[in-house]
């Protein structure tokens, strides 16, 4: 009866700890894109081994439908996750919610198929055909581009709705289908059917799929949840992958609505597999380069109406962007219990926080809208007269925290203080006609005011103990003292004292120094809310300085709209108007003293204006004839530069081509022979088209070249000196020319790289062309290195230098020591242009000796400076 009894409490306990653990799950969904197969594996296993329960999730795995939009579904917040094909991307357009998490797939599953029998060999012979697609499929821009690249009009093909039955290909229905690798061909073989895949990614269109996406809402809300969803998610996949047959037999246990057979389902999972590691190591990968590439596909093809914001699709880019942060389980029920924060804020002080028609505004309203979006805290304004006031209300619990505040041991007794969000600098106020001063230690035994109230004061009262500090009891005050001449100056906030100066056009003062000292601000909590304060100072930890700084800013320059003086223009229209009456007046003394001067002065206005018109017309002619000039010599360099850029792509591309011919010869000879095996030919095929991949970088490189830069990058001269290399390697080689660098550390510069490049090559191309064909030694020395905060690059040559007769003309345009066949004369013009006009440093030539390889060399030294970082 015991034993009993004790069985029974046993189970009871058992049951409410299970109970209690259940409702600790959060529970979310995930929709799948298709029927159950091992296309969704890795979320079978995370949820039937429990890897999301041990990460506190409940999850739904919903089954496909028809007819349902899923990405509109997750971009609404009625599904937290889904699976998505290649076309995510286009569905961000009109699901602007939508965040990709990682790609399981680094290339698509899906191909286009055929059977040999149809004869439809090549991509060539599509022409005319019927192709069996879904309306996905037909969209999805990696067949897309496939076929367009092999010089298929689309309109030439019919294409037909897919009836997901692959003996349609057999009973041709259709004469090619589109389908999954994973899948298909197996079915296929089965049959012994003989068949012919054309796979996008062999003809480099190696485009994601797979996506595992959610919604930003989600992310923002609960980042740690969709963390740790893609951190299970990607334990099974793992799982899946290293266990296919378990993981099989899994799917025929559990989520077989497709009655497949475990044969089938072990093909799709090593097909799969194959694509989840095609080129890469890491599971998931998503690289914003890649989803980059495919948006451009899309956009060519003429799908994308709006360009997409990778940054705004990627997890990863997007918590960066965003300021996502990760708050504790802990911290979250914190915030779902107390949502409301009551906060005091300092009034009055601009550009801050201020009243502006009974409602609070400024810098700080701004901060903590960022907050509130980061956390999900509600924040409610408890306003106050002053911050003495607003420190009261703190320190009595009348508000749960203090907006701008300073920490002092006093305050410490009644708060805890976060992280400093910013700044403030302080400066010295001043009747107008005293002077600047640079130090106002200077001012000994001035009577300067300072606020009571701010915690800053007694800190510049010790870094100043000669002068004679006083008290008041705020900004408008102590200003009031310094125009009426009863203190010399006062100290406050530079921002709140400029607005204060110019809103209520205070002309008998300025600001006559700026101190060295600034001020902390930090957000005041009460003393007892720990788990507020915690959260508080994550947020604050997580937001950028200049994200700080663009909201700042925002305020400066609104109040500064805000207050333009007009006096000052009042001021010069009144003289302007009473020049006007003199002038007038002067005209009718003259009119009455001597009327017969009229017509001589009427006859020299008309002179005047004629000869203003003729000034003017010169004028004119002289200006678009210098930017007529401007125009050619910009375009005669960029041209020059193209041309320089041919010869290079020349070079680069003769060898590769060589190793193309010499592969379609032999094929074609093997061919002739009946010695064609498809060994050689699968590894013939393959040279070409890695090699044709090769040549297409090589494209890529020197477009990049060319693209206009709109605004400055921060960038190594070390690596833009090798990206030049890279674009002049080709004719170098061939004059066997060497390029030495020679650098002692990495020196970072602001600046517009592409620009720069171009002026390194019109260097390096003057060098070329300056060695003769007798030289042994061609060498071109590089030399980056840093001194007094500017960056210096020494290139010099071996060439025998320039003539010292014309080495100060060579920065002329149309000046040029070459054939006219072979030079212009504007490359270093245009450099001297770029380097001292567009990048703001200097640019000098020299002639120079030294060693080299225990030889003596004499040739040119140019030197550019430019400020470093």
């Amino acid at each position: 009866m015991l034993i009993s009894k004790l069985l029974k409490l046993i189970i009871i306990i058992i049951f409410i700890t299970t109970t209690l653990s259940s409702k600790e799950l959060k529970k979310v969904t995930l929709q799948l894109s298709w029927f159950d197969q091992f296309q969704f594996a890795g979320y079978y296993v995370a949820k039937e081994k429990g890897y999301y329960e041990e990460l506190g999730l409940d999850v739904e795995i919903k089954p496909f439908q028809f007819g349902i939009d899923i990405p509109k579904l997750v971009n609404d917040s009625k599904i937290d996750f889904a699976i998505g094909r290649e076309t995510l991307i286009l569905e961000k357009e009109e699901n602007p919610n939508i965040v990709a998490l990682y790609a399981m797939f680094q290339a698509t599953p899906l191909v286009l198929l055929s059977t040999k029998e149809s004869q439809i060999n090549e991509i060539s012979d599509f022409k005319n055909k019927k192709i069996m697609t879904t309306i996905d499929d037909a969209s999805e821009v990696s067949l897309k581009a496939m076929l367009i690249s092999n010089k298929i009009n689309l309109t030439d093909l019919d294409f037909i709705k897919h009836s997901h039955n692959i003996d349609d290909l057999l009973n041709k229905k259709t004469d090619i289908i589109s389908a999954y690798i994973s899948k298909s061909p197996y079915l296929l073989l089965e049959k012994n059917i003989e068949y012919n895949i054309f796979d996008p990614k062999e003809y480099g269109f190696d485009l994601y799929s797979g996506f595992l996406f959610t919604n930003k809402n989600l992310i923002n809300k609960n980042n740690q949840l969709v963390n740790s969803f893609k951190k299970a998610s990607l334990k099974g996949w793992e799982y899946a992958y290293s266990n296919i047959e378990d993981t099989a037999d899994l799917i025929l246990n559990n989520y077989n609505s497709q009655n497949l057979t475990k044969e089938e389902l072990v093909f799709e999972g090593k097909e799969l597999r194959k694509l989840s590691y095609y080129k890469n190591s890491t599971l998931g990968s998503l690289k914003k380069e890649k989803v980059q590439r495919v948006h451009d596909l899309y956009n060519l093809l003429g799908l994308i109406n709006t360009p997409i914001n990778i940054d705004d699709f990627i997890q990863e880019n997007y918590e960066k962007e965003n300021s996502i942060i990760d708050l504790s389980n802990s911290n979250k029920e914190y915030i779902e219990e107390n949502p409301i924060v009551k906060m005091c804020i300092v009034p009055d002080i601009r550009p801050y926080s201020f009243n502006d028609e009974d409602k609070i505004k400024g810098f700080v309203i701004d901060y903590f809208t960022l907050i509130q979006d980061m956390t999900g805290l509600k924040f409610s304004i408890v306003k106050t007269n002053s911050l003495s006031q607003s420190l009261e209300y703190l320190k009595d619990k009348k508000c749960d925290i203090l907006s701008t505040a300073t920490k002092t041991k006093e305050r410490e007794s009644f708060a805890n203080f976060t992280k400093n969000y910013t700044d403030i600098p302080f400066v010295l106020i001043t009747n107008a006609k005293a002077s600047f001063v640079d130090d106002i230690s200077v001012l000994k035994n001035k009577t300067i005011s300072l606020v009571k109230s701010y915690a800053s004061s007694n800190e510049i009262k010790k870094l100043y103990p000669d002068i004679n500090f006083v008290m008041v009891e705020s900004l408008d005050e102590g200003l009031k003292k310094v125009e009426d001449d009863l203190h010399y100056g006062h100290i406050d906030l530079l921002y709140a004292s400029w607005y204060k100066i110019h809103s209520n056009n205070l002309t008998k003062l300025r600001v006559s120094a700026r101190l060295d000292y600034t001020l902390p601000i930090s957000i005041a909590v009460r003393k007892d809310y720990y788990e507020l304060h915690d959260i508080l100072n994550i947020a604050v930890n997580k937001i950028k300085a200049s994200k700080v700084e663009q909201l700042l800013q925002r305020w400066i320059t609104i109040n500064s709209k805000e207050q333009t003086d007009y006096s000052f223009i009042w001021k010069i229209v009144l003289i302007v108007l009473i020049v006007f009456l003199a002038i007038l007046y002067r005209q009718k003394i003259l009119r009455e003293v001597n009327k017969n001067l009229k017509s001589k002065v009427e006859e020299k206005n008309r002179e005047l204006i004629l000869i203003n018109e003729q000034l003017e017309e010169r004028i004119k002619y002289e200006v678009n004839k210098n930017l007529k000039k401007d125009r050619i010599l910009s375009q005669q360099s960029k041209m020059i530069s193209m041309g320089q850029m041919i010869e290079n792509i020349a070079h680069q591309w003769r060898q590769p081509l060589s190793l193309i011919t010499t592969s379609a010869s032999g094929i074609k000879i093997k061919h002739e022979l009946n010695m064609l095996d498809d060994e050689y030919l699968k590894e013939s095929l393959r040279n070409i088209i890695n090699t044709s991949n090769y040549l297409s970088d090589t494209i890529d490189d020197f477009r990049y070249f060319f693209e206009p830069e709109k605004k400055e990058n921060e960038f190594l001269i070390n690596d833009c000196i090798l990206k030049c290399i890279d674009l002049v390697r080709g004719s170098f080689s061939s004059r066997d020319i060497k390029v030495k660098i020679q650098t002692d550390e990495n020196i970072k510069i602001k600046s517009f790289e592409r620009e720069l490049i171009q002026v390194f090559i019109n260097i390096l191309n003057n060098s070329k062309d300056a060695f003769t064909k007798d030289m042994e030694l061609k060498v071109i020395l590089i030399e980056i290195y840093k001194k007094d905060k500017k960056a210096i690059i020494e290139i010099k040559d071996n060439a025998n230098g320039i003539d010292e007769k014309i080495l100060e003309k060579i920065y002329e345009p149309y000046f040029t020591t070459k054939h006219k066949s072979q030079g212009t004369g504007i490359g270093l013009y245009m450099c001297q242009e770029i380097i001292t006009k567009h990048l703001g440093g200097s640019i000098e030539t020299t002639n120079t000796e030294f060693t080299y390889e225990n030889k003596i060399c004499k040739g040119a030294l140019t030197t550019i400076t430019l400020d470093a970082i």
